[in-house]
């Protein structure tokens, strides 16, 4: 009665299960603790792995332009557009209209650029080679004569890959050529005919000033060489791959339901063995085991005297 007002009726199912668990457990091991013995099998030894950084090109390298401008500088030139004459009072001066083009700005060549342009493309790396593990529902192998591990006990892992995202040049930078023509300027000046007659009189010549612009600099081309970009992706190297190996286990022949039942709760505890406690090595304690192993880098196939001491049973 007093049990009943301290614990609330959960609790106290709870702690009547687990004394018949400890019950059941012990005399399990007192009746069948000679049955059980260690005899050599043949088990998957798990790959040994190591991690390394794997440079992974996501940009390819590529070249990129600088262009200056040209540069222009302004300047004037006197053109004649009268040549001097002498005229006379009595007979005027006869002249001619000629018409010349002036070049008042040169030929010149520009540069333009085009940038380079990208496209992204998926590379598929491989992180993780292929490898073998144990089929939990295959039962254990003896070793010695000509026993050999059935196919069906290894299954084979593929690789795994990833899938990264990469920028590759579609179209390198360019240059184009660009041709400026020359302007000229339309000029008419008088040139002399005829002479006036009887009275001399000397018509100095006349000039213009015209403006015009030359070509101070040209244009420059700056070539830039734009280096790749790399990312590190951690990578799994396999530096020792898995093996059949002989080692010793529980003989499955002998083995008692004291012992499976010891190993059931033990898995239990670990969060690996979800089904009932019933001490029988049925399906659900071999694929319970064989996970344990693998998360521990322990042998799989059979209940190994290494992993009875990971699990602090031996």
């Amino acid at each position: 009665m007093r049990i009943i007002q301290l614990y609330p009726k959960a609790q106290i199912t709870a702690l009547l299960l687990l004394l018949a668990v400890a019950l059941f457990i012990s005399t399990a091991q007192a009746e069948t603790s000679e049955a059980d013995s260690f005899c050599q099998v043949q088990v998957l030894a798990p790959a040994s792995y190591r991690t390394i950084a794997q440079p992974v090109t996501v940009t390819e390298p590529s070249a990129s332009y600088i262009t200056t401008p040209v540069q222009m500088g302004a300047g004037e030139r006197k053109v004649k557009v009268a040549d001097a004459y002498v005229e006379y009072e009595i007979t005027p001066p006869v002249f001619n209209e000629v018409t010349e083009t002036i070049e008042v700005e040169r030929e010149r060549v520009e540069v333009e650029t085009l940038p380079a342009t990208y496209r992204t493309e998926t590379k598929r790396i491989k992180i993780k080679e292929a490898t073998q593990r144990w089929n939990p529902a295959c039962p254990q192998v003896l070793a010695g004569g000509d026993n050999q591990v059935p196919s069906n006990c290894l299954i084979n892992v593929p690789a795994e890959y990833t899938e990264i995202s990469c920028q590759v040049v579609d179209m390198p930078a360019r240059t184009v050529k660009k041709i400026i023509p020359a302007r000229t300027e339309t000029v008419t000046r008088k040139v002399l005919a005829e002479p006036a007659k009887i009275v001399r009189k000397e018509i100095p010549a006349e000039y213009a000033s015209l403006k015009l612009a030359r070509v101070e600099q040209p244009a420059r081309l700056t070539a830039e060489q734009r280096p790749a970009e790399t990312q590190s992706l951690p990578t799994l190297q396999k530096i020792r791959p898995e093996r059949i190996v002989q080692m010793p286990a529980l003989c499955e022949a002998t083995l008692s339901p004291g012992k499976i039942l010891q190993l059931q709760t033990s898995l239990q505890q670990q969060g690996y063995y979800q089904a009932a406690l019933d001490g029988l090595l049925g399906p659900e304690t071999r694929a319970a085991l064989t996970r344990y192993q693998e998360d521990n880098q322990l042998a799989v196939g059979a209940i190994t005297l290494e992993t009875l001491q990971k699990l602090q049973l031996q």
